[in-house]
């Protein structure tokens, strides 16, 4: 047992989830409400106090909690069975006191949020994706393991209130664009889908109901497909509409110049052949370094443009 151990416990790459949707609202709730995006009215303490929040330490501490309760069935995949917990490093009452500890203190950040910055929604976002958590994890409701909401719950929801727990640092009001929450969920649903895909025979194995198992992996893989497609149309459409289509503007609006960051996936979609054709025998390890690092070049690019005039 050691500090890398723990570290690793808290899947650090998964963080990025965390940091992009949250960006994506607090960049996007700043442009609508200045017109603009500028080191002037971009809060980087304010803003980073609250990823902490969000990605170390609540995140950290779900994902520890879902390994404790799966951590026998963790055993028996081929790659979750190097886990800390599974492969003894870690044991699995110290992993539950870890993860309970993130988990308080991200709570008390949101407490804060609202107490001494009267911002309660922060603290509603954080308090929804840990119930929602809890339901996808914990028995006897385990929607990880039940058609529908197993998708639903774990690629819909929670990239939700991870953009809304970005947005309300600026405006104060659940009322994002239709078409930013169109792409933020339907680009991690679509990832979610193809992951879940990969998991096919180990989840029959385990006797799980889950979308998979129940709908079979074309269906799931043509609503992955498809999915994916509106989400990416939605990305475009917001660049295009301003100049192309006023009428549509309240529905979400990009510069043009963020197109770019379509081109660039598109650049990258070679890349992910395998996992499109053949999502059981995808090298999922390599798969998960590719996802991660192109959505961490994605997120900094648009980071960026807001910043370029």
């Amino acid at each position: 047992m050691s500090l890398k151990d723990y570290f690793e416990l808290t899947r650090p790459l998964e963080w990025s989830k965390s940091f992009g949707n949250m960006i994506f609202g607090y960049l996007i709730a700043l442009f609508i409400s200045f017109g603009f995006v500028s080191f002037e009215n971009f809060d980087f303490l304010f803003f980073f106090f609250a990823f902490i929040s969000v990605g170390p330490l609540l995140w950290s501490g779900l994902y520890a909690l879902n390994d404790v309760t799966d951590f026998h069935n963790d055993k028996l995949h081929k790659i979750k069975s190097s886990r800390p917990l599974p492969s003894g490093k870690i044991s699995e009452k110290n992993a539950l006191i870890f993860s309970l500890a993130l988990i308080v203190l991200a709570l008390l950040i949101g407490v804060y949020f609202f107490l001494v910055l009267d911002n309660f929604l922060f603290l509603f976002c954080l308090t929804a994706m840990l119930l929602n958590q809890i339901l996808y994890t914990l028995k006897p409701f385990h929607f990880k393991s039940k058609p529908f909401l197993d998708l639903i719950s774990g690629s819909v929801i929670n990239p939700f209130f991870r953009f809304y727990s970005g947005w309300v640092l600026v405006i104060p009001f659940l009322n994002a664009p239709l078409l930013i929450l169109i792409f933020v969920t339907g680009i991690q649903f679509a990832g979610f889908a193809l992951y879940r895909l990969n998991a096919l025979e180990h989840e029959k194995e385990l006797g799980y109901k889950s979308s998979i198992v129940v709908f079979g992996e074309k269906k799931l893989l043509f609503v992955a497909y498809a999915v994916g497609l509106i989400a990416t149309l939605s990305f475009v459409l917001m660049t295009l509409s301003f100049r192309f289509f006023p009428e549509l503007v309240f529905l979400g609006t990009l510069p043009s110049k963020f197109l770019w960051l379509v081109v660039l996936s598109i650049i990258l979609l070679p890349l992910y052949l395998q996992a499109l054709n053949e999502p059981q025998k995808m090298d999922i390890k390599r798969m998960h370094k590719i996802m991660y690092y192109h959505n961490i070049i994605f997120i900094f690019g648009f980071i960026l443009l807001f910043f370029i005039n």
